[in-house]
Parts: structure tokens; sequence; C-alpha cells
């Protein structure tokens, strides 16, 4: 009888040529960066190079002659230094490894696509690329960049990659809550987030800069950008109104980011969070303007920054992150726990990300309905504006009228519009 294959197995595309596929767009792509600043190995050798890799473990692994592998890179790393020789003996270019290099991690790439590891080669390739591409941005902020800043850099990579793997993975206080970790990673939000003002400051200076750093900070963790904030208010008094609007803005990002990740994760949430979401979005970006205009300037603020990190402010802000999750849980032991409203509470002074996913999920299981579901989240939110808020003023007291005052403001219309409608 003749055996006919399933349709899906007819059309179905080999596995080697999409392995094939992905890495020529993977070498196509950095060697468009190389043609572009006219190097050798441009868009056809680069792409070629990598989209070789995927055939040679194909056949290697079939014939079981895993050394294919070696003589491949052998070859690959003999192409480069052959690069190398061609610049500097017969164009006469200054000698440079940049390309060299570039050309022996495309093969390499195109390898890691042809063992399957398609997420490792993209990521890889396309931070290259980018890494490339900056190479003058990269260069003019190595130049300017002091002896403090370069080893205030090497102690965020020692806590990044030193401490942090060797901190206890367990909580070290009563209620189990205060990990060590977490701690350290808010520590290091911190620090990145002021790294980020600090470049936001320098590129787009004055109030503008700082409005970036909001925005965008804020939808990573708005907590900690309220404290780097709150910190160059000390600094500068004059940047107390394009401060508090950047604050505001990075509470926007946040409810932003909350509803969408609860939108995403459960549809129907939706339609039930839009209008208090839009209400509160509202006024978050209208009090943020009214604020901005009060403290606009393109000048430069006098900043007592020796350094884009401040490992002190950085710890202090850690400190102030562990009492707010402590003080969340002590109060809902001395209270008791008033069902998934007090929890949402409890979770929202800490991450309201969280609350958000959590709440989804409750409601995609269908353990709850959406409007308590769509309450959990907005009493997050609220929690959070009201972290922001004790943060900010245990920090200064220059930011009531222009930035706590309008969160509480925002924070109660949204709640007043969910319960009313």
């Amino acid at each position: 009888m003749l055996d006919v294959s399933p349709v899906q197995d007819v059309f179905a595309v080999p596995d080697l040529l999409v392995s094939v596929t992905i890495a020529i767009a993977i070498g196509g792509l950095i060697g468009l960066e190389r043609e572009r600043m006219d190097k050798f190995a441009g868009v056809r050798t680069m792409a070629l190079l990598a989209g070789t890799a995927p055939a040679v473990v194909a056949v290697a692994d079939r014939a079981e002659l895993p050394m294919l592998v070696v003589v491949y890179l052998t070859l690959v790393g003999t192409l480069a230094l052959a690069i190398a020789y061609v610049r500097f003996r017969l164009r006469g270019d200054e000698l440079g490894f940049t390309t060299t290099v570039t050309v022996f991690l495309v093969g390499v790439l195109g390898l890691l696509v042809g063992y399957g590891l398609l997420f490792e080669a993209t990521s890889i390739g396309i931070i290259t690329a980018v890494l490339l591409a900056e190479k003058e941005v990269i260069h003019s902020y190595i130049n300017r960049l002091t002896d403090e800043e370069l080893s205030d850099s090497m102690k965020l990579v020692a806590l990044v990659f030193i401490l942090y793997p060797i901190l206890p993975t367990e909580p070290i206080d009563p209620y189990g809550v205060v990990n060590l970790r977490e701690v350290l990673v808010f520590a290091i939000f911190v620090l990145l987030i002021q790294f980020g003002a600090y470049i936001s400051m320098r590129q787009f200076g004055g109030s503008t800069g700082l409005q970036v750093t909001g925005v965008l900070a804020g939808s990573a963790n708005s907590l900690a950008t309220a404290g780097v904030l709150a910190r160059m208010v000390n600094q500068s008094r004059k940047t107390v109104d394009a401060a508090s609007s950047a604050l505001l803005l990075a509470s926007g990002s946040m409810i932003v980011r909350n509803a969408v990740i609860a939108s995403v994760l459960a549809v129907p949430l939706l339609w039930v969070l839009w209008l208090p979401v839009a209400v509160m979005l509202v006024l978050t970006v209208g009090l943020a303007y009214l604020s901005l205009v009060r403290g606009q300037t393109e000048e430069e603020y006098d900043f007592d920054f020796d350094s884009p990190f401040s490992f002190v402010a950085a710890g202090k802000f850690a400190l102030a992150y562990v009492g707010i999750v402590l003080a969340s849980v002590a109060g809902e032991e001395l209270f008791g726990q008033l069902g998934l409203y007090a929890t949402s509470f409890a979770g929202g002074l800490v991450s309201s990300a969280a609350v958000a996913v959590s709440a989804a999920t409750l409601f995609s299981d269908g353990s709850i309905e959406a409007e308590p579901a769509a309450g959990m989240i907005l009493l997050a939110i609220v929690a959070s504006l009201v972290a922001k808020i004790v943060l900010v003023e245990l920090l200064n007291d220059q930011m009531r009228r222009q930035a706590i005052l309008p969160m509480v403001v925002i924070g109660l219309s949204g709640l007043l519009v969910f319960v009313v409608l």
C-alpha cells in the first residue's frame, strides 16, 4: 500500500535549513555593521561563515566525526588572522583586532545555532552588533571616565558576579520575607537607575534628562526610581519641580506596566481595569506636566555627584526597602489577614507587579471573579504609591506639595472610580 505522509510532514521545514537560516541572519546582522564601517568581512562573508557552522555540526554528528568542528574553528581562526594581516600589510590600516575577533565570534555563534542554542546565539549576536555600532559613543564615554567612576564600576561588577552568588537564598528574618539576594537586587537596581539618570542628564541635559529617567526607570522599579530622584533633590533644590514630575511619570510607568501585565495574562481584566487606570494616567500625566512647566530648564543642574554610582545611597534605599517589607508583614500579623485585599496591599508595598501576576493567575484559574482581581491590582498600585510616599518623605521634606500630594490624589481617584463604577 502507498504510504501517504501527513500534510504537515510534507510541508515541514527541515531543522537544518532553519538552523542555517538563523545563523545566516545573525552573521548578516553583524556583517552589516562591519560593511557600513568599510571593514573587511562584510555582510556576505559573515553570513556565509555563520551559515556554514550548522551544516558542519550536522555532518559531524551524522558521520560521527566531532573533529570536523575543531577543523572548522581552526579555519575560522586562520581566516580571522588572515584578515588582520591583509588590513595591516596591504591597506596600511592601523593594527586592530576588532574585526578579527568578530569573525571568530561569528563562527562560534554559528556553532551555537548548530547545537540548538538559538536564544543564546541570537542574544549574543544582537549584543555584539549593538556593541560594534556604538563604538563612538562607547569611546566618548570611556575617554570622559574618571578614576573614581571606573573604580565604582568595578565595585558594581563585584556586587553582581561575586557577592550575589554567595548570598543565602533563604530568608533570614522570623517572618520569612527578607531575602538578602532580593535586597541586593534592589540595591543594584538603584545603582543602575542612578547610572541611567547620570547618562540621561549628560545626554539630554536639564529637566528633560530627569523625565527620560522617570519614564524608563519607573517601568523597571518605580520605588528605586523614587529614591534616586529624592536624593537628587537633596543635592540640588532647583530640581524639586523637575524631579517631582519625573517621579509622577515613573509612577505612571508603573501603573501602565501592571495593567499591561494583568491584561496580557487575563484579557477580560482589561475591561474592568481600563477606566480607573485611564483616570489615574490622565491625572499622572497632567500633574507631571504642571510640575514640569514650573521647573523646565535645559541648563545643567548643580549636582555634587562625584560618580554615577552612590553605594551609600543604595545601601540606605535597601534598608528602607527592608523596613517597608517588615512593616507590611508585621501589620498583617497584628491586625489579622483581611482577605485578598489586605494581602494585595501588603504585597504591593514590595512588588506591585508580583501582585498583578498573582491576581491575573487567580482569575485565570477561576479562583476569583474579575472585579476582585482588578481590586487586588488597584490596591497594589495604591500600595506602591504609598511606599514611594513614605520613602520620599524619609529622604527629604521638599517634595510634599509637588509629588507626594499628587500621588495621594492619583491613588484615591483610581480607587474611587473603581468603587463607584
